[in-house]
């Protein structure tokens, strides 16, 4: 009897289970295989070469464990075929996770298959449908596997699928698409679902929406749901994104319409050219509040990323928006001929109860705000950032810092050099029923910039949050009030107020959040989407993201490392 044997790639629930599981083979191919096969009762038929099993059957190896009442291999074509019966489903159990099913046929030589009436887990969603096909990942991206390579990774496509994070019997929302791929440790693609929230259809999604599965989940900044929101001077606004991906890049797609006239939109296409190296091109239409005015604003680059990560960007006309202190706001207008960054990993120092990193810069730049030619001004600079939670007993108080120096000099008519340091102390800790988090926010500066958009002025804001959420009997549900203040010590002033309502629904968290600005006039209002399964992923429907004082020097770090792929 033919034995032969496909060995299994690494573990995905959906697709590597299919391929280590479905190995039901005679006692001495599965003593070879290494696979435990557990019946009531087994045959073996020699003149056909089908062994049959039945029962409370169950066949295993290292991976997988299957389960089905009764299992047939086909010695001839190395197929395998497991059924339900009114004793039972079939079962793929992989990593703690379980899917069911009615039929899974399996050809071991083409490594390809189908499981109908499926039921299970695709990272953190529950997803059902009609089918699942499996298949060699080159079926999906088209490529062949890499010369050398023993096995290829294998993909799975869901037909007729429903899609939630919602494990109750009646999710709050769910997905509904004609085909689901999932591309192993990557991406799961639900082509153009259909977005329901309870039983009521909200609208059809125009585009494929993807959600990466490969652990960097700053690529998951994307909703099924429309933009809305207002923003002083711009008016009421709707709009829409999403993304058309291939298995090397993406293009993904933004516009809005705001009721003072304004349409604003983005392209943004990445490439990965050669492993760790992206290409990257931006072209969008901005508006400066400002200046009034609505432009188009071109940048594009290079991604290096192996550890140590760098950039390499050229822009035209970029806006770039800097909060100089607590509430306020400014806006300036940029040209980089080209400037080139670098990160290094984070170091951990048991020693802070944190971590550090390095980081350098380099650019010749072109100052536009005001409107006129300025003189090409190189900058180079060289920095560190240190943060870390302080280490304390009590679960109710919870200390944090973070902090950063850079040292720039220009290559100006004169010489001139900038030294920056800036840096955040607070805590997160509770008050009776009051959730607090108070941050500290000082910086220093020494010398100055040429640039408009480079000089900084020193700060020192106290900023001071108040939460007080309210239960309503099922933990589950719940609602949270909360307003932040943020005072100038050096002006003596309350110069911004943040007041935010959420409603946590289980699988779903809201969020209307307003802005009110007391040094200027940029107030605006928004509303944020939480996917509870994806906390760190939360996606802006509308509106900008708060300035977040327990991350404040953030804004001194490159902005390509929150973008890379």
């Amino acid at each position: 009897m033919d034995c032969r044997v496909v060995k299994g790639t690494h573990t995905y629930i959906l697709v590597a289970a299919v391929t280590a599981a479905l190995l039901l083979l005679s006692p001495r191919c599965l003593m070879a295989a290494e696979v435990n096969l557990d019946a009531d009762r087994i045959s073996y038929e020699d003149t056909t070469g089908v062994a049959t099993a039945e029962g409370d059957v169950k066949i295993s190896n290292d991976e997988i464990t299957v389960l089905a009442p009764y299992m047939e291999y086909d010695s001839s074509n190395q197929s395998v075929r497991a059924v339900s019966t009114p004793d039972g489903g079939v079962t793929l159990m992989s990593a703690g996770n379980r899917i069911n099913g009615e039929r899974l046929d399996y050809n071991l030589t083409t490594r390809r298959g189908v499981f109908t009436r499926p039921n299970g887990r695709v990272d953190a969603f529950f997803v059902k449908g009609e089918s699942i096909e499996v298949m060699p990942l080159s079926d999906v991206t088209g490529k062949k596997a890499a010369s050398g390579s023993e096995t290829e990774d294998l993909a799975a496509r869901w037909s007729g699928a429903v899609i939630t994070t919602c494990n109750y019997p009646h999710p709050h929302y769910r997905l509904e698409a004609r085909e689901l791929s999932v591309i192993p440790d990557r991406r799961v693609i639900i082509r153009k679902p259909k977005v329901f929230l309870g039983e009521t259809l909200v609208f059809t999604y125009p585009f494929d929406f993807v959600s990466n599965i490969d652990g960097k989940s700053r690529l998951n900044k994307r909703s099924v749901f429309p933009k809305i929101g207002y923003e002083s001077g711009k008016g009421m606004g709707i709009g829409i994104s999403g993304p058309f991906v291939w298995d090397t890049g993406e293009l993904d797609i933004e516009a809005i319409w705001w009721s003072e006239n304004i349409i604003e939109g983005e392209a943004f296409v990445r490439q990965q050219v050669a492993p760790g190296l992206t290409a990257f091109a931006r072209l969008a239409r901005e508006h400066d509040k400002d200046r009034d005015q609505t432009r188009w604003r071109p940048k594009w680059g290079f991604w290096y990323d192996h550890g140590w990560q760098f950039e390499a960007a050229w822009s035209q006309r970029e806006l770039v928006t800097l909060e100089k202190r607590a509430g306020s706001d400014s806006r300036y207008v940029v040209w980089r001929k080209p400037e080139l960054n670098f990160v290094s990993p984070w170091i951990d120092d048991a020693a802070s109860h944190g971590r550090y990193r390095f980081m350098g810069s380099w650019g010749k730049y072109e100052d536009v705000t005001s409107g006129v030619t300025s003189p090409v001004v190189e900058r180079y600079g060289a920095g560190v950032q240190i943060e870390g939670t302080l280490e304390n007993q009590s679960l109710n108080f919870q200390p944090f810092y973070n902090a950063i120096y850079w040292y720039y000099g220009y290559d100006a008519q004169e010489s001139r050099t900038q030294q920056i340091a800036d840096a955040v102390l607070g805590a997160r800790w509770k008050l009776g029923n009051f959730d607090m988090e108070s941050a500290y926010v000082r910086r220093w500066v020494w010398g100055d910039s040429p640039m408009s958009w480079d000089s900084y002025d020193p700060r020192e804001d106290v900023y001071q949050q108040v939460a007080v959420t309210l239960p309503t009997g099922n933990p589950d549900f719940w609602w949270q009030l909360a307003l932040r203040g943020a005072y100038s010590v050096k002006d003596e002033t309350l110069d911004e107020m943040l007041y935010k309502v959420v409603y946590n629904q289980h699988c779903l968290q809201w969020e209307v959040i307003y802005r009110d600005d007391r040094s200027g006039n940029d107030n605006w209002m928004g509303l944020n989407l939480t996917i509870n399964a994806y906390p760190e992923s939360s996606v802006r429907l509308a509106g900008t993201d708060p300035f977040n004082p327990a991350k404040a020097p953030d804004e001194f770090v490159p902005d390509f490392i929150k973008q890379l792929p």
